[in-house]
């Protein structure tokens, strides 16, 4: 009887699966992994492998990754093995704009080893098992990968990598290809490992019998790992160069599943369009930092071929204004649940999100009822619980609850003009559709908006310049109320004389800590009423909690005059959405973190009734605007409230800065105050200008037959108004407008709110008018 060895070795030409065969058993990996797909159909055109009417067909597809199943799908009924070989080869030659498939094509060229190269019996039958282990390993990729690791085998980096992926087809072929690579010991060491794991899957396939055979072989026949070779294949397996790991350092990133920047803007800041960067990242782009500077650097050096400038312009980057804030990490973690229970949800059951074309829930809130809490219902509890989170962001008033449901939410997001219209428009479609692979893409989507909302660094947004006209957006939204904050003294000893609640017993830890959440906020929102309650909540259970929350929240004291309506918003969403129901110790953190903002603004501070405005900054002349910050304040002082803003420009310059302030004063309610006002007037002759000296304006700049001037102290607008009749000239009024005359590249300027108007003082390296 022949030995299992000889009947590998016989059976290997059999067994050993075609081109076409390995193409098509890895369909999960290049949907995933082929996000655009226009360089490798230009190489495959070039080979002549593709027809006209081919192209047709895959152009119709609508979504990326329906157009690499048409592609493959094409394949497998086209193309014999020499032509599926050739696209095997196309593919190698395009490997540079897929990252993801790099470990992949790596291990098609190890699988396809010339016969010369002597191979160990375990490594020839992990070769020609790969693809039979990679889609049946499942949940057994991670308990091996851990042995392998206890052995030596992994060291902590492959581990982490096989960790931070998602799907487990292909934690398995990342698995599967370390192996190979560090030869037949790590093989055999893998073999030891599945069939701890699983013995039923390592019975079918011959295990026993193999590991048999190789323990009986002297002890030196077997091939030696060392240190010095796990390190040069380590280097060969990630799908890593050396300028994206250089760029990573710089930014502080590691590989895995953590989000923590916006790569986006780190696009924007090394100088391509934000639209082409946005767009490259949503067609298949995972949302985790890694996956996205990875496709970012491959992107930069698609476009300029030139490693240098990036590392260049990497290097003047400053890490703090591409960072999230913590509320934006946890939010984004938050997320990236869902996508876990999207994709496991996809592989173990892959019809079971076809319900979702009912699009009922879209416009309910039946999806947060706790009475079943599937798979379904907690993604759709994750989604609404985002979107609502976005609206205490984004609105000036967001609606609790509103009645068209998830979509109704979206709508209102939509109106406010604060997140981008197309992103928005795109989470909706796909949530309308329903399937599971628009839901991943809903996710991408969902993530960088997301991302734009949730900077570190609160700063001034600026738009496109057109004519050197720079429109100005606060990074976050600030709401001027008659709240004036509460002395820290009585916020501890509102926390500090909390009766511990009598939780259940048997609650599980999520359910402590939402209930000791609620009791917090209960205690906090009760020192802002007239007569407290003097309620401790010792014996209560959440629901009374909750009750008592909730009818607080609806007294005038709270509402959007009186108390920020954002965070408001926020401490409804504790409320409503809980996570020891849910399961879902993201979300705990969550209302954490909201109870933590609570805490810092209920303190005393100029913020809560004042706030100035920058709406526009007008360069005059060919430099350009880089960026406008906020450096200290709001401060009153003086019987006045002052701030610093920076402004950093490509080179010494002139610019008009236009604002605003809104204040909140006891008795007059919330103003706005733009004064002294400016005017634009054109179409203006020498004369008109020459009269204009003597009307008591102050001229700011003169440009292409344009004049910006102030009105003068005393009825200064209407005199300006009669000089334009006079004149027949176009009178524009502009608002209230500093002129700037910058020394460096960098000046700071003060601005003054005081007696009812505006003023303006040189700060650092400037000179105002």
């Amino acid at each position: 009887m022949a030995s299992s060895t000889e009947r590998l070795d016989n059976s290997g030409a059999e067994e050993k699966q075609t081109v076409k065969a390995r193409l098509l058993s890895s369909q999960v990996l290049l949907v995933d992994a082929l996000y655009n797909l226009s360089p490798l159909l230009d190489s495959v055109i070039s080979e002549g492998l593709l027809s006209r009417e081919n192209l047709y067909e895959i152009d119709a597809e609508r979504t990326p990754p329906n157009k690499v199943r048409k592609l493959l799908e094409i394949v497998d009924a086209q193309m014999d093995e020499s032509g599926s070989s050739s696209f095997m080869e196309c593919l190698r030659k395009c490997k540079k704009h897929y990252p993801r498939l790099r470990t992949w094509l790596t291990s098609e060229e190890d699988y396809s080893k010339p016969a010369g190269i002597k191979q160990g019996p375990a490594e020839r039958q992990l070769q020609t098992q790969f693809n039979v282990l990679c889609s049946r390993m499942g949940c057994s990729v991670l308990p091996v990968s851990f042995e392998l690791f206890s052995k030596g085998i992994l060291i902590q980096f492959e581990l982490e990598k096989i960790q931070a992926i998602l799907i487990p087809t292909q934690q398995a072929q990342t698995l599967l290809s370390i192996c190979l690579k560090k030869g037949e010991k790590a093989c055999k060491s893998f073999y030891d490992a599945l069939q701890n794991e699983d013995e039923q899957l390592a019975e079918e396939l011959n295990v026993n019998s193999l590991l048999e055979d190789l323990n009986k072989e002297p002890e030196g026949s077997s091939v030696p790992i060392a240190v010095e070779e796990t390190r040069r294949h380590l280097g060969a397996a990630l799908p890593l160069s050396g300028g994206l790991q250089q760029v990573m350092s710089r930014l502080g990133l590691t590989v895995g599943d953590e989000i923590r920047f916006n790569v986006c803007e780190v696009g924007v800041a090394i100088g391509l369009p934000r639209r082409t960067v946005r767009e490259y990242f949503l067609e298949g782009v995972g949302i985790e930092d890694s996956a996205q500077l990875e496709a970012l650097v491959s992107l930069y050096i698609e476009k300029t071929k030139d490693a240098d400038r990036l590392l260049s312009r990497v290097t003047e980057l400053s890490s703090r204004w591409v960072q999230l804030s913590e509320r934006g990490c946890l939010l984004l973690r938050l997320l990236q649940k869902a996508e876990t229970l999207l994709r496991s949800g996809i592989h173990s059951h892959r019809h079971s999100w076809d319900h979702l074309h009912d699009q009922d829930h879209l416009r309910s809130w039946d999806h947060l009822c706790p009475d079943d809490c599937t798979d379904q219902r907690t993604v759709w509890a994750i989604f609404s619980f985002l979107v609502w989170d976005c609206m205490a962001e984004v609105l000036e008033e967001p609606e609790a609850k509103p009645s068209g449901g998830i979509l109704g939410m979206i709508e209102q997001l939509s109106a406010s003009g604060r997140v981008e219209a197309a992103l928005l428009q795109e989470v909706e479609q796909c949530w309308t559709e329903g399937d599971a692979e628009s839901l991943l893409q809903s996710v991408r989507v969902l993530a960088q908006v997301l991302r734009d909302l949730h900077p570190l660094q609160e700063g001034l947004q600026l738009s496109s310049s057109v004519e050197g006209l720079f429109s100005c957006r606060p990074s976050r939204l600030h709401r001027v109320t008659s709240f004036q904050g509460v002395s820290p003294r009585v916020i501890r000893k509102a926390l500090s004389s909390m009766v511990p609640s009598s939780v259940d017993q048997d609650a599980t830890p999520l359910a402590r800590q939402y209930m000791e959440v609620c009791v917090r906020i209960a205690r906090l929102l009760d020192v802002m009423q007239p007569k407290q309650t003097g309620v401790y909540f010792s014996n209560s259970p959440i629901a009374t909690v909750i009750q008592h929350v909730r009818f607080v929240l609806s007294n005038s004291a709270f509402n959007s005059e009186a108390f920020d309506a954002g965070v408001r918003h926020r401490l409804m969403s504790v409320l409503e959405f809980n996570p020891a129901q849910l399961g879902l110790g993201f979300l705990m953190q969550l209302h954490q973190e909201t109870l933590s903002e609570l805490q810092t603004y209920l303190q005393l501070g100029e913020h809560h009734n004042f706030q100035f405005i920058l709406e526009s900054v007008r360069i005059l002349g060919p430099a350009k605007l880089f960026s406008v910050s906020r450096v200290h304040g709001p401060v009153a002082i003086d019987n006045g409230v002052e701030e610093v803003i920076r402004f950093i420009t490509s080179e010494p310059t002139l610019f008009l800065v236009r604002l605003h302030c809104l204040c909140y004063e006891e008795g007059r309610g919330r103003f706005k105050v733009c004064a002294p006002r400016c005017a634009c007037m054109y179409l203006l002759k020498a004369e008109g200008l020459r009269d204009m000296q003597w009307c008591g304006g102050n001229i700011l700049a003169e440009v292409g037959g344009k004049v910006w001037i102030r009105e003068g102290e005393s009825d200064g607008w209407d005199e300006l108004q009669a000089l334009a009749q006079r004149h027949s000239a176009q009178l524009r009024d502009e608002g209230c407008c500093f002129k700037v005359k910058t020394l460096g590249l960098e000046c700071e300027v003060k601005f003054i709110y005081r007696s009812g108007r505006l003023w303006a003082v040189s700060h650092r390296d400037c000179e105002v008018n």
